[in-house]
C-alpha cells in the first residue's frame, strides 16, 4: 500500500510541475513525424525524374518493359519488390526472400494500387508513398505512423485469369 501512495505523489508531483503527459509526448512526436513527412516529400518531388500524380504519390521509371498492357483494378499481379523506410530500413522485401509474389490490386495500400497501374510487364518503378496513401497516422508493424514508404517494384507479369481469358 505504501508504495503505491508514494507513487500517487510522486506522479502528482510531476503532473503539477509541468512534466509533459504521454499524450503531450505522443502529440509531439506525430506533429514531428508529420513535418520530417511532408518536408520528405517537398524535397524529393524537386528531384529530377520524380512525378508526383494529384493524390500525392511520387514514383521514377527505373527501367521501361516492351508492354503496353497495364493492370486494371481487379487483377492478379506477379511483382518483385523491395520495401524501406525514408531512413534505409528495410520493412519488406521479396528480393531478399528470393521468390516473387502474386498479389491482387484489391488487397493493397492505396499507393501500390494507383502506382502499378502506371506500369505495364517489365516495368520497374521506384514509388514514394506518403502516409496517407499507406499507413496514415496508426502505422503497422515497424512501419511508424505519417512514415514515407519507398518500394522498388518490378511487374513481372499480368495474370491471364485475372484478365478474363479462359484456356
Amino acid at each position: 500500500m505504501r508504495r503505491f501512495f508514494s507513487f500517487s505523489i510522486l506522479a502528482s508531483c510531476l503532473i503539477t510541475t509541468g512534466f509533459p503527459s504521454l499524450e503531450a509526448i505522443s502529440k509531439s512526436e506525430t506533429r514531428q513525424a508529420r513535418a520530417e513527412e511532408k518536408a520528405f516529400l517537398e524535397k524529393n518531388k524537386a528531384r529530377e525524374g520524380v512525378i508526383t500524380t494529384r493524390s500525392g504519390l511520387q514514383y521514377e521509371v527505373l527501367e521501361k518493359g516492351s508492354s503496353s498492357q497495364t493492370p486494371r483494378s481487379r487483377d492478379v499481379i506477379e511483382i518483385h519488390y523491395h520495401g524501406t523506410l525514408t531512413d534505409g530500413t528495410v520493412f519488406d522485401s521479396s528480393l531478399m526472400r528470393g521468390q516473387t509474389i502474386d498479389i491482387r490490386l484489391w488487397d493493397v495500400i492505396a499507393g501500390w494500387t494507383e502506382g502499378i497501374k502506371l506500369m505495364s510487364p517489365g516495368d520497374k518503378y521506384r514509388f514514394y508513398i506518403p502516409s496517407n496513401l499507406a499507413y496514415g497516422s496508426k502505422g503497422n508493424g515497424a512501419i511508424p505512423g505519417h512514415a514515407v514508404l519507398i518500394f522498388e517494384i518490378e511487374l513481372i507479369a499480368l495474370k491471364e485469369k485475372s484478365r478474363g481469358k479462359k484456356k
